[in-house]
């Protein structure tokens, strides 16, 4: 119930509206689960401190998911599904975490070789190593693989947690595992160089590339111009 009460529209300020919705989500039960109940806690916020004629309207929502309590379902028990899936979850971070610790010992030992290869030199030819000359050490294949790993395991934690209901963060977790997806496939790349028809493919993005990059960066500071002026010129107009 309502009261509608008349007042003077230029001295408004600030209005805020909070109510909460409950829902839940009744497909899950079909897959004989404990279905989940959804707690939003709303907040609209009409703003008219510039009084500029126009009052913005702000729309904030924080959602609570937990699996519902005191629901009796026959025969629910864990889903089949539900287990498989958290052992894949775990047959992955164990994957992961073995490439991770190989691709880092193989990183280690190739930086002990560089520094016993720098003090060769400088003890033999009384010749320091150009900084070139020791990236050559570093596999940056290994690089990506550590990172792709980082990611993946992180992402597969968040997985399973969100599975298990203690949290809501897929924006995170959906970030991470599509990220180190992107970069398994272009670490799948480095497989092609092994074949001598597609290692041409390989050779020109290495020897493209750092042109490539101050191509962008030079292509960057025109762009980061255009993108400014028109966020100065039509910001005015819209609210984006």
């Amino acid at each position: 119930k309502y009261t509608c009460t008349l007042f003077q529209i230029s001295r408004l300020i600030q209005v805020e509206i909070s109510f909460k919705l409950k829902g839940i989500a009744l497909q899950t039960i079909h897959a004989r689960e404990l279905p989940d109940c959804y707690a939003f806690q709303n907040t609209i916020t009409f703003n008219n401190k510039a009084h500029s004629g126009k009052i913005k309207i702000y729309f904030d929502s924080d959602t609570d998911i937990q699996e519902c309590k005191d629901w009796h379902i026959f025969n629910s028990v864990l889903q089949k599904n539900t287990q498989y899936i958290l052992v894949f979850d775990g047959f992955v971070i164990l994957s992961c975490l073995a490439s991770l610790i190989l691709c880092t010992r193989s990183i280690i030992l190739a930086w002990r070789l560089q520094k016993r290869f720098v003090n060769f030199f400088l003890e033999k030819y009384k010749r320091r190593v150009c900084y070139a000359d020791r990236l050559e050490f570093l596999n940056g294949w290994y690089v990506l693989v550590i990172v792709s790993d980082v990611m993946t395991i992180i992402g597969s934690i968040l997985k399973m947690e969100i599975k298990a209901k203690n949290l809501t963060s897929y924006d995170v977790c959906s970030i991470l595992l599509g990220t180190s997806t992107l970069f398994v496939w272009v670490g799948v790349i480095r497989y092609l160089g092994y074949f001598q028809t597609y290692n041409v493919l390989i050779l020109t993005m290495q020897a493209s590339l750092p042109k490539v990059l101050r191509f962008c960066c030079c292509a960057g500071m025109i762009y980061l111009g255009y993108t400014f002026c028109g966020w100065i010129v039509l910001g005015p107009y819209h609210e984006k």
